[in-house]
Protein backbone atom coordinates (compact mmCIF):
# COMPACT_ATOMS: atom_id res chain seq x y z
CA UNK A 1 0.00 0.00 0.00
CA UNK A 2 1.59 3.37 -0.75
CA UNK A 3 2.38 5.85 1.64
CA UNK A 4 0.20 8.60 1.93
CA UNK A 5 1.95 12.42 1.34
CA UNK A 6 0.15 15.42 1.97
CA UNK A 7 1.55 18.74 0.75
CA UNK A 8 0.95 21.54 2.74
CA UNK A 9 0.97 25.24 1.15
CA UNK A 10 0.43 28.24 3.31
CA UNK A 11 -0.93 31.08 1.11
CA UNK A 12 -1.12 35.21 1.57
CA UNK A 13 -1.85 37.33 -1.00
CA UNK A 14 -0.43 35.08 -3.64
CA UNK A 15 -2.18 35.64 -7.05
CA UNK A 16 1.16 36.05 -9.03
CA UNK A 17 2.51 32.67 -7.51
CA UNK A 18 -0.50 30.65 -6.61
CA UNK A 19 -1.09 29.17 -10.05
CA UNK A 20 2.47 28.27 -11.31
CA UNK A 21 3.04 26.74 -8.38
CA UNK A 22 0.33 23.96 -8.14
CA UNK A 23 0.57 23.50 -12.17
CA UNK A 24 4.34 22.51 -11.56
CA UNK A 25 3.07 20.77 -8.60
CA UNK A 26 0.28 18.30 -10.66
CA UNK A 27 2.98 17.80 -13.08
CA UNK A 28 4.88 15.27 -11.23
CA UNK A 29 5.73 11.84 -12.17
CA UNK A 30 4.02 10.42 -9.55
CA UNK A 31 0.90 11.59 -8.45
CA UNK A 32 -0.17 9.76 -5.03
CA UNK A 33 -0.65 12.78 -2.70
CA UNK A 34 -2.95 15.58 -1.67
CA UNK A 35 -2.41 19.37 -1.08
CA UNK A 36 -4.18 21.03 1.22
CA UNK A 37 -3.97 24.92 0.70
CA UNK A 38 -4.29 27.54 4.19
CA UNK A 39 -5.22 30.96 3.22
CA UNK A 40 -4.44 33.71 6.05
CA UNK A 41 -7.17 35.64 4.88
CA UNK A 42 -5.60 36.77 1.15
CA UNK A 43 -7.22 40.11 -0.19
CA UNK A 44 -6.00 39.53 -3.84
CA UNK A 45 -7.68 36.58 -6.21
CA UNK A 46 -5.38 34.01 -4.46
CA UNK A 47 -8.84 32.02 -3.02
CA UNK A 48 -10.85 32.56 -6.40
CA UNK A 49 -7.71 31.30 -8.17
CA UNK A 50 -7.39 28.01 -6.30
CA UNK A 51 -11.30 27.56 -6.56
CA UNK A 52 -11.83 28.25 -10.08
CA UNK A 53 -8.75 26.12 -11.20
CA UNK A 54 -7.85 23.68 -8.61
CA UNK A 55 -10.94 21.99 -7.81
CA UNK A 56 -9.10 19.13 -5.59
CA UNK A 57 -6.97 21.60 -3.52
CA UNK A 58 -8.71 21.16 0.17
CA UNK A 59 -8.94 25.25 0.79
CA UNK A 60 -9.15 25.93 4.38
CA UNK A 61 -9.72 29.90 5.05
CA UNK A 62 -8.56 31.61 7.86
CA UNK A 63 -10.22 35.02 9.05
CA UNK A 64 -7.52 36.64 9.74
CA UNK A 65 -3.74 36.17 9.16
CA UNK A 66 -2.53 33.67 11.52
CA UNK A 67 1.15 33.76 10.10
CA UNK A 68 3.38 31.57 8.72
CA UNK A 69 4.09 28.78 11.80
CA UNK A 70 0.32 28.68 12.62
CA UNK A 71 -0.84 28.29 9.22
CA UNK A 72 1.31 25.65 8.42
CA UNK A 73 -0.02 23.63 11.84
CA UNK A 74 -3.05 24.02 10.76
CA UNK A 75 -2.64 22.06 7.34
CA UNK A 76 -0.65 19.75 9.45
CA UNK A 77 -3.13 18.84 11.63
CA UNK A 78 -5.61 18.33 9.47
CA UNK A 79 -2.69 15.91 6.94
CA UNK A 80 -2.36 13.87 10.26
CA UNK A 81 -6.64 13.69 11.03
CA UNK A 82 -6.87 12.87 7.69
CA UNK A 83 -3.40 9.74 7.54
CA UNK A 84 -0.43 11.18 6.34
CA UNK A 85 2.03 9.38 6.39
CA UNK A 86 4.44 12.05 4.94
CA UNK A 87 3.89 15.96 4.94
CA UNK A 88 5.51 18.21 2.63
CA UNK A 89 5.38 22.19 3.91
CA UNK A 90 5.92 24.24 0.35
CA UNK A 91 5.93 28.23 -0.58
CA UNK A 92 3.20 29.82 -2.56
CA UNK A 93 6.21 31.00 -4.57
CA UNK A 94 7.69 27.80 -5.66
CA UNK A 95 7.55 26.07 -8.54
CA UNK A 96 9.17 22.01 -8.40
CA UNK A 97 10.95 19.66 -10.62
CA UNK A 98 9.05 16.75 -12.08
CA UNK A 99 10.48 14.12 -9.76
CA UNK A 100 10.00 16.50 -7.12
CA UNK A 101 7.68 14.23 -5.03
CA UNK A 102 9.06 11.01 -5.82
CA UNK A 103 12.59 11.53 -4.89
CA UNK A 104 11.80 12.81 -1.70
CA UNK A 105 9.08 10.26 -0.49
CA UNK A 106 12.29 7.52 -1.34
CA UNK A 107 14.70 9.52 0.20
CA UNK A 108 12.56 9.54 3.06
CA UNK A 109 11.83 5.39 2.96
CA UNK A 110 15.02 4.59 2.06
CA UNK A 111 16.75 6.36 5.16
CA UNK A 112 15.24 5.14 8.58
CA UNK A 113 17.23 7.71 11.10
CA UNK A 114 16.37 10.74 8.26
CA UNK A 115 12.98 13.21 9.45
CA UNK A 116 13.60 15.92 7.28
CA UNK A 117 14.83 16.40 4.14
CA UNK A 118 14.50 19.21 1.34
CA UNK A 119 15.30 19.44 -2.14
CA UNK A 120 17.83 21.64 -3.60
CA UNK A 121 16.27 25.06 -3.98
CA UNK A 122 17.48 27.47 -6.84
CA UNK A 123 17.42 31.24 -7.33
CA UNK A 124 15.01 31.54 -10.89
CA UNK A 125 17.71 32.30 -12.79
CA UNK A 126 21.20 31.09 -13.67
CA UNK A 127 21.20 27.87 -11.58
CA UNK A 128 22.14 29.73 -8.68
CA UNK A 129 21.55 27.86 -5.29
CA UNK A 130 19.74 29.46 -2.76
CA UNK A 131 19.84 26.60 -0.65
CA UNK A 132 21.76 23.34 -0.10
CA UNK A 133 22.69 22.85 2.86
CA UNK A 134 23.00 25.44 6.68
CA UNK A 135 25.19 25.93 9.70
CA UNK A 136 24.31 27.32 12.86
CA UNK A 137 27.17 30.04 14.18
CA UNK A 138 28.67 28.00 17.22
CA UNK A 139 31.22 29.10 19.71
CA UNK A 140 33.55 31.79 18.75
CA UNK A 141 32.31 31.24 15.24
CA UNK A 142 29.62 33.64 16.29
CA UNK A 143 32.31 36.40 16.26
CA UNK A 144 33.86 35.51 12.49
CA UNK A 145 30.17 36.57 10.98
CA UNK A 146 29.47 40.43 11.19
CA UNK A 147 25.88 40.03 10.95
CA UNK A 148 23.41 39.61 13.45
CA UNK A 149 22.38 36.30 11.74
CA UNK A 150 22.15 33.50 14.13
CA UNK A 151 23.33 30.79 10.95
CA UNK A 152 23.91 31.05 6.84
CA UNK A 153 23.11 28.84 3.69
CA UNK A 154 26.24 27.30 3.33
CA UNK A 155 26.43 27.32 -0.82
CA UNK A 156 23.72 30.12 -1.27
CA UNK A 157 24.54 31.91 -5.09
CA UNK A 158 27.03 28.85 -6.21
CA UNK A 159 26.32 28.04 -9.71
CA UNK A 160 24.23 24.27 -9.19
CA UNK A 161 26.98 23.12 -12.23
CA UNK A 162 30.02 23.98 -9.98
CA UNK A 163 28.29 22.68 -6.35
CA UNK A 164 30.88 20.51 -4.47
CA UNK A 165 27.88 18.21 -2.73
CA UNK A 166 28.87 19.67 0.86
CA UNK A 167 24.93 19.39 2.39
CA UNK A 168 25.66 19.40 5.81
CA UNK A 169 22.09 21.15 7.17
CA UNK A 170 21.83 22.54 10.64
CA UNK A 171 18.17 23.21 9.48
CA UNK A 172 15.89 22.82 6.75
CA UNK A 173 14.10 26.22 5.09
CA UNK A 174 9.97 25.84 5.55
CA UNK A 175 9.85 26.42 2.03
CA UNK A 176 10.39 22.82 0.52
CA UNK A 177 10.33 20.23 2.93
CA UNK A 178 9.29 16.81 3.45
CA UNK A 179 8.70 15.35 6.89
CA UNK A 180 7.53 12.08 8.33
CA UNK A 181 4.43 11.60 10.18
CA UNK A 182 6.54 10.12 13.51
CA UNK A 183 8.62 13.63 13.88
CA UNK A 184 5.41 15.76 14.41
CA UNK A 185 4.64 12.84 17.19
CA UNK A 186 7.95 12.94 18.51
CA UNK A 187 8.59 16.87 18.40
CA UNK A 188 5.26 17.97 18.10
CA UNK A 189 4.34 20.83 15.53
CA UNK A 190 6.18 24.48 14.82
CA UNK A 191 6.04 26.89 17.37
CA UNK A 192 3.52 29.95 16.82
CA UNK A 193 5.42 31.84 19.08
CA UNK A 194 7.22 32.16 15.48
CA UNK A 195 4.92 34.63 13.44
CA UNK A 196 7.44 34.40 10.99
CA UNK A 197 11.38 33.31 9.90
CA UNK A 198 12.76 31.37 12.43
CA UNK A 199 10.15 28.73 12.87
CA UNK A 200 11.75 26.50 10.82
CA UNK A 201 15.49 26.63 12.33
CA UNK A 202 13.73 25.78 15.84
CA UNK A 203 11.85 23.28 14.52
CA UNK A 204 14.74 21.44 12.75
CA UNK A 205 17.07 22.15 15.87
CA UNK A 206 14.04 20.17 17.85
CA UNK A 207 14.45 17.65 15.81
CA UNK A 208 18.18 17.00 15.42
CA UNK A 209 18.34 16.95 18.83
CA UNK A 210 15.62 14.09 19.17
CA UNK A 211 17.92 11.98 16.98
CA UNK A 212 16.57 12.53 13.22
CA UNK A 213 18.94 13.44 10.32
CA UNK A 214 18.56 16.73 7.95
CA UNK A 215 19.51 15.84 4.28
CA UNK A 216 19.60 17.26 1.52
CA UNK A 217 17.92 15.31 -1.90
CA UNK A 218 20.34 16.65 -4.35
CA UNK A 219 18.84 14.89 -7.17
CA UNK A 220 16.24 16.91 -7.60
CA UNK A 221 15.60 20.55 -7.58
CA UNK A 222 12.69 23.46 -6.82
CA UNK A 223 12.89 27.05 -7.99
CA UNK A 224 12.05 29.59 -5.17
CA UNK A 225 10.99 33.11 -6.38
CA UNK A 226 13.44 34.84 -4.34
CA UNK A 227 15.58 37.98 -6.06
CA UNK A 228 19.30 37.47 -6.52
CA UNK A 229 19.82 40.92 -5.17
CA UNK A 230 17.05 42.76 -3.69
CA UNK A 231 16.91 46.24 -3.12
CA UNK A 232 16.10 47.33 -0.05
CA UNK A 233 12.88 49.69 0.64
CA UNK A 234 12.10 51.08 4.08
CA UNK A 235 8.30 50.47 4.32
CA UNK A 236 5.75 49.62 6.51
CA UNK A 237 6.73 45.85 5.54
CA UNK A 238 9.89 45.95 6.21
CA UNK A 239 9.61 47.53 9.77
CA UNK A 240 7.34 44.72 10.84
CA UNK A 241 9.83 41.86 8.71
CA UNK A 242 13.15 43.45 10.53
CA UNK A 243 11.22 43.24 13.88
CA UNK A 244 9.83 39.28 13.32
CA UNK A 245 12.96 38.57 12.30
CA UNK A 246 14.64 39.70 15.74
CA UNK A 247 12.38 38.08 17.92
CA UNK A 248 12.85 34.72 15.55
CA UNK A 249 16.72 35.26 16.40
CA UNK A 250 16.07 36.09 20.01
CA UNK A 251 14.01 33.06 20.94
CA UNK A 252 16.62 30.94 18.71
CA UNK A 253 19.09 32.01 20.90
CA UNK A 254 17.80 32.00 24.35
CA UNK A 255 16.47 28.53 23.28
CA UNK A 256 19.86 26.80 21.49
CA UNK A 257 23.11 28.84 22.73
CA UNK A 258 25.13 28.47 26.12
CA UNK A 259 25.80 31.40 28.25
CA UNK A 260 29.09 31.95 26.68
CA UNK A 261 27.38 32.11 23.39
CA UNK A 262 25.17 34.18 23.98
CA UNK A 263 28.04 36.78 25.51
CA UNK A 264 29.81 36.14 22.33
CA UNK A 265 26.29 37.53 20.11
CA UNK A 266 26.17 40.24 22.46
CA UNK A 267 29.48 41.24 21.67
CA UNK A 268 28.64 40.81 17.89
CA UNK A 269 25.61 43.21 18.16
CA UNK A 270 27.75 46.14 19.59
CA UNK A 271 30.59 46.08 16.98
CA UNK A 272 28.41 44.46 13.91
CA UNK A 273 27.01 48.38 13.33
CA UNK A 274 30.67 49.45 13.66
CA UNK A 275 31.65 47.08 10.80
CA UNK A 276 28.64 47.90 8.58
CA UNK A 277 29.69 51.45 8.75
CA UNK A 278 32.81 51.00 7.72
CA UNK A 279 32.09 48.45 4.53
CA UNK A 280 29.84 50.99 3.55
CA UNK A 281 32.36 54.13 3.69
CA UNK A 282 34.94 51.83 1.76
CA UNK A 283 32.27 51.10 -0.98
CA UNK A 284 31.59 54.88 -1.33
CA UNK A 285 35.11 55.64 -1.65
CA UNK A 286 37.45 52.86 -2.90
Amino acid sequence: MPSKLFIIIVTWNGEKFIHDCLNSIYAQDELDFDIIIVDNNSTDKTKEIIKSSFEKVLLIENDENAGFAAGNNIGIKNALDLGANYIALLNQDTEVSKDFVKLCVKHLKENDETGLVSPIILFPKDDKIWFAGSKIFRGREILKHPTTKVGEHTNKKCSLSNFGGNTNADWIPACAVFIKKDVFKKIGLFDEKFFMYGEDVDFSLRAHRAGYKLDIESNTTIIHKEKYDSKIKFNKGLIKKIAYKFRARYIIISRYYSFKEKCYYLIKLVYTPIFQLAYAFRKIFS
